[in-house]
């Protein structure tokens, strides 16, 4: 078997650059590759987040909980993230992590950390059903350039602007192209892989973002470790569209069946 390759050679790795620039504060850049219709895909904007966090030195724990608001859109100037340790305490931390372009805020996340002990473990969310990734056909690439940067064997779920359907829940195979092994800020990436729901209940490609955005990361990083760059299998659905605004609810599986990660959307859409 072939090495693969080592973890700076991941393009995920090369698209969230962080150089630091004083106590809590680093540069970065847009990265193109993740670029959707007019601006960076959102799972890429909630990663670089979280990673600033993680790269704080004093930080303890692992990712539990991260709530992010995207306000404003981004443009291809330089960037600059400003951290901030709210309350650090024994079992658990609250962090906030501000993304600045031009001067101005244009996202903000809270980020919550844990420390992860044995206690009781238990399922109650019902892995689907799914055939395995590799008996399924490969999907014609369409759409935006981020889409290019995964690979996705849909299960289930109607395509995208086919027309009013009577559910939007869709499930998918899902992992980056280059089989990047998976962790927190790339987990928190996938957590945004869907495709907005309003694509499923109108024919026509309405103007559509991403207001707020949790990932709750039940994960633990042993976890994390054994899925490697395997696919991970993702359900989601919308629960109502009304007034310019909807909603959506998604969950990331392993092969073997764990929850890894679930997460809740507010989006815009016109």
């Amino acid at each position: 078997m072939q090495p693969g390759p080592t973890p700076a050679a991941y393009a995920f790795d090369d698209a969230l650059p962080l150089a630091a620039d004083g106590r809590r504060r680093w540069l970065s850049r847009v990265d193109k590759r993740y670029w959707n219709a007019i601006g960076p895909w959102g799972g890429w904007t909630v990663g670089l987040l979280l990673k600033a966090v993680l790269a704080e030195h004093d930080h303890a724990g692992t990712p539990v909980a991260m709530t992010a608001n995207l306000m404003g859109g981004l443009d291809e100037t330089p960037l600059a993230l400003e951290t901030r340790a709210v309350r650090q305490g024994r079992s658990m931390e609250f962090w906030t992590s501000e993304l600045i372009q031009n001067g101005e805020p244009t996202a903000m996340a809270m980020v919550t950390l844990g420390q992860r002990r044995e206690t009781l473990s238990a399922h109650e969310a019902v892995f689907p059903q799914a055939p395995a990734p590799e008996g399924l056909p490969k999907p014609e690439r369409r759409g935006l350039s981020f889409g290019a940067m995964f690979e996705s064997r849909p299960v289930r779920g109607t395509p995208p602007f086919q027309g009013e359907s009577e559910s939007t829940n869709t499930l998918s195979w899902i992992r980056d192209a280059e089989a990047r092994p998976l962790d927190y800020p790339l987990l928190a990436a996938l957590a945004d892989a869907f495709a907005p729901r309003i694509f499923y209940r109108s024919p026509e490609r309405r103007p559509v973002s991403t207001v707020s955005m949790s990932v709750y990361f039940h994960a633990t990083p042993a976890e994390l470790e054994q899925v490697a760059g395997d696919w991970v299998l993702a359900e989601a659905q919308a629960r109502r569209f009304e007034s310019g605004f909807f909603d959506q609810h998604g969950a990331l599986w392993s092969r073997e069946g764990t929850l890894l990660a679930t997460t809740e959307q507010l989006c815009w859409f016109k």
